[in-house]
C-alpha cells in the first residue's frame, strides 16, 4: 500500500516501521521505552558484537533480543553479509533450533497437567508409567515425575539417549521402554545428573496419561495460548532451508559442514523445539511476568524455585540450583534463571533475572563461537544494570578467547583422506544389522566416494591412520572397522546383511 507521509512525521515513521519490522507482534512503544530508558545500550552492544565479528572473521548469525515483562523491547539480527552490506533473510521471525531450552517447556507442561489435576508430580513413574520397570531392577515407586525433571531421578540409557537426540528410531515408545528396560544405569544416590533422559521419560508420561503425544500436547497448552504460532516439536513444519543451520568452521579451511540434523524422529522433550525471537519472547515475558495465561502463581513459583540443589560453574555463572526445568544461578550478584542448548555448531541462551523483570534470547550458530551468546548476554545485562559494562566484559573475554581458539585449531580430515571407490573398497558396501536394536548402518557407494549411513545422519567414509575408517556424521564424527562381515564401532557390533 503506497503512503504520503509528510515530512514532520519522518523521523518518527522511520523508528515505528523499524520496531514493526524488528518484531511484529511486539508493541512499538515498548521498544521505544527501552530505548528511552536505555538509550546508549544500541550503540554500544551493538558496537561491541561487530568489533568481535570482525576481530573473529565469524560465520553465521547472531540473533539477540532483550525481554521484559511487557514483551520484546530490543532486539539485533547480525550475520557476516550484514556485516559486509549484503540482504540476509536473518531476522526475528527466522527459525532457529533451542536445543535444551526446550526442558523449560516440558517442566511448565507438566506443572500444567498437574494444575489441571491431569496428574501430580509428586506420584510415580509406578504409577503413570508401569511399563517402564527396568527389567525389576529398579523400583519406580522411588522415582517420581518431579524427580524426572530435576533430574534426581538417576537413571540413564545409552541406547535411547543415542537415538532420540541423534540417530532416530521407530518413533514408538515401546521401543524407547524396550531401551530402558534392557539397557540402563543408575545412580541411586538421589543427587542431580543432568541428562536428556528424564525430561524424555516426562514426555512419555504425558502421552501414557492424556493418550496425546508431548508435541501435541506442547501446541495445546503453551504454543497456542501464547499465540507462538511460528514455533513447533516438528521439523517437517518447517522449509529446512529457513531454519538455521549448524556450522562447522576452522581457521584452514573456514566453513566445513553445515547443515540441520534433526528431524521430526529426534525432535524429543529435552530439545526439540523450533522458535523464532518473537515467539520466544512472548515465552520468556510470561514467565518474567508469570502471566496467568499458563498457570497460577502457586505454580510459577515452583517452576522459578529451585526443587534440588547443585554446585556447578558454567562460564561466569555460579549454579547452586535447578528447578523444573531452569537451572538456578548467580551472576553478579543477582539471581539468574537460565536455560541454555547446543547441537553442533549452535548455540542457544535463554535467561531472566526474576527481580530485575529483564532477560535475554541469544542464538549463534558458528561452532568455534559457542560462547558468544553467554558472552553477550552478560554485556547487555551488566548494560541495563548500570555496572562498569565493558570492564565487566574486558575480564570476561579472555574466557572466550580461549574457547574460541581451541575450536578455530581443530584438525579436520583433508580431501586426500576420503575413501575413494575402488574394486577392492566395493567390498565394504552394504547394509549392517545390530542384535541391541541399534539403528541400521549402511555403507553406499557415490561417485568415487562412499557414504558412511547410521540411522537418520550421514557422511563421507574416510581412512584413518589405524587402517579403519571414520565419518564426520555432522553432530558427531564416529570410527569404525570393518573385518569380513563384521563392522565393529565403538563397543556396537554390526553384522552385514545377505544379499
Amino acid at each position: 500500500m503506497n503512503r504520503v507521509i509528510r515530512p514532520q512525521f519522518l523521523i518518527l515513521f522511520l523508528l515505528i516501521s523499524f520496531s514493526c519490522k524488528t518484531n511484529r507482534d511486539s508493541t512499538p512503544q515498548n521498544i521505544n521505552k527501552f530505548r528511552e530508558d536505555h538509550p546508549q545500550f544500541s550503540s554500544k552492544f551493538e558496537t561491541r558484537l561487530k568489533g568481535i565479528f570482525k576481530e573473529k572473521e565469524l560465520f553465521g548469525d547472531f540473533i539477540f533480543a532483550v525481554v521484559d515483562e511487557n514483551g520484546l523491547a530490543y532486539s539485533f539480527a547480525f550475520n557476516r553479509e550484514i556485516l559486509n552490506g549484503k540482504e540476509s533473510s536473518l531476522d526475528n521471525n527466522s527459525p532457529i533450533y533451542i536445543a535444551s531450552g526446550t526442558k523449560s517447556f516440558t517442566g511448565t507442561l507438566l506443572k500444567i497437567l498437574e494444575q489441571k489435576k491431569i496428574l501430580e508430580l509428586n506420584k510415580s513413574l509406578h504409577d503413570y508409567l508401569p511399563q517402564l520397570n527396568y527389567n525389576d531392577s529398579i523400583d519406580t515407586e522411588n522415582i517420581t515425575i518431579k524427580s524426572l525433571l530435576n533430574h534426581t531421578h538417576g537413571t540413564f540409557s545409552t541406547s535411547m539417549t543415542w537415538k532420540t537426540a541423534f540417530l532416530g528410531y521407530s518413533g514408538k515408545n515401546e521401543e524407547l521402554i524396550n531401551d530402558l528396560n534392557t539397557d540402563f544405569l543408575l545412580d541411586p544416590s538421589g543427587k542431580f545428573r543432568y541428562s536428556n533422559v528424564g525430561p524424555i521419560i516426562a514426555g512419555m508420561v504425558v502421552e501414557n496419561v492424556t493418550g496425546k503425544t508431548w508435541k501435541s500436547e506442547m501446541k495445546d497448552y503453551i504454543f497456542t495460548p501464547l499465540k507462538m504460532e511460528n514455533t513447533s516439536a516438528n521439523v517437517s513444519d518447517y522449509k529446512l532451508r529457513d531454519i538455521r543451520p549448524s556450522l562447522t568452521v576452522s581457521n584452514e579451511k573456514g566453513v566445513i559442514e553445515k547443515g540441520f540434523y534433526k528431524n521430526d524422529i529426534t525432535m524429543h522433550a529435552a530439545g526439540g523445539i523450533i522458535s523464532t525471537v518473537n515467539d520466544l519472547s512472548k515465552w520468556l515475558s510470561t514467565n518474567i511476568g508469570e502471566g496467568t495465561v499458563l498457570l497460577n502463581k502457586n505454580s510459577w513459583s515452583e517452576l522459578h524455585t529451585s526443587t534440588t540443589s547443585q554446585d556447578r560453574e558454567y562460564f561466569t555463572y555460579h549454579r547452586s540450583g535447578y528447578s523444573l526445568g531452569w537451572d538456578v544461578a548467580e551472576y553478579q550478584n543477582e539471581k539468574i534463571l537460565t536455560r541454555f542448548g547446543g547441537l553442533a555448531g549452535i548455540s542457544f541462551h535463554m535467561s531472566f533475572m526474576p527481580e530485575k523483570k529483564v532477560g535475554v534470547i541469544a542464538f549463534s550458530n558458528d561452532n568455534r563461537a559457542y560462547l558468544l551468546p553467554h558472552l553477550m548476554a552478560d554485556y547487555a545485562y551488566n548494560l541495563i544494570n548500570t555496572l562498569p559494562a565493558d570492564s565487566i566484559f574486558r575480564s570476561e573475554k579472555p574466557k572466550f578467547d580461549k574457547s574460541f581458539e581451541r575450536e578455530n585449531e581443530i584438525a579436520y580430515p583433508k580431501d586426500s583422506q576420503i575413501l575413494t571407490a575402488s574394486n577392492d573398497n566395493d567390498k565394504i558396501a552394504g547394509a549392517y544389522q545390530n542384535a541391541e536394536n541399534w539403528p541400521a548402518i549402511s555403507i553406499d557407494k557415490k561417485d568415487d566416494y562412499y557414504i558412511f549411513n547410521w540411522g537418520i545422519l550421514k557422511g563421507k567414509i574416510y581412512k584413518n591412520e589405524e587402517n579403519g575408517y571414520f565419518s564426520n556424521l555432522g553432530v558427531l564424527t564416529r570410527d569404525f572397522e570393518i573385518t569380513n562381515d563384521t563392522l565393529l564401532t565403538g563397543s556396537l557390533i554390526y553384522k552385514k546383511a545377505k544379499e
